[in-house]
C-alpha cells in the first residue's frame, strides 16, 4: 500500500499552520512530509513532522538553517540523503523562485530530490492541480 498522499494528507491535516502564508505553508508542508514518508510508517513521521515544522516553519527557514540543524532535526529518521536534498532543494526555492514552492508539476521537477510522485503531490494537495498522482 502507498502511504505518500495519505501521509501528506494526515500530517497536514494534524497540523497547525504557522504562517499568514497559508498556501506556502501548505506546499512545503506538503513537500516535506512526503519526504519524510519515503521508507519511513506514518506514525513515526507525525513527531518529526511537528518539531521540524516548529523549526523550520519556511523554505525560508529551511535555506537557512545550517546542515547539522537539518541532520539534527533528522536523526531518528534514517536516509540523510533524504534531509540534505530537502535542504538544497529549500536553497533553490529561495534563489529560483523567490521562496515560492512552484505551483507545477514541471517546475516542481526541477528541483532536486522531487520526483514526479512528489511533484504531483504537492501540486494536487497544495494548489489543487488536477494532476494524477500515481506511485
Amino acid at each position: 500500500m502507498n502511504h505518500g498522499c495519505i501521509c501528506g494528507s494526515i500530517i497536514i491535516s494534524s497540523s497547525i499552520s504557522i504562517s499568514s502564508n497559508s498556501h506556502e505553508v501548505t506546499a512545503y508542508g506538503v513537500w516535506v512530509s512526503e519526504i519524510m514518508c519515503q521508507q519511513t510508517r506514518v506514525e513515526a513521521v507525525i513527531p518529526y513532522y511537528l518539531k521540524w515544522m516548529k523549526s523550520f516553519p519556511s523554505v525560508y527557514d529551511l535555506a537557512n538553517a545550517t546542515e547539522e540543524e537539518v541532520n539534527s532535526h533528522w536523526a531518528g529518521l534514517g536516509f540523510y540523503r533524504r534531509a540534505r536534498m530537502l535542504h538544497a532543494g529549500a536553497k533553490y526555492v529561495v534563489k529560483e523562485h523567490g521562496g515560492v514552492v512552484p505551483h507545477t508539476v514541471d517546475e516542481l521537477l526541477q528541483i532536486n530530490g522531487i520526483g514526479r510522485y512528489t511533484a504531483s503531490a504537492i501540486a494536487s494537495m497544495a494548489y489543487n492541480v488536477r494532476v494524477p498522482v500515481v506511485d
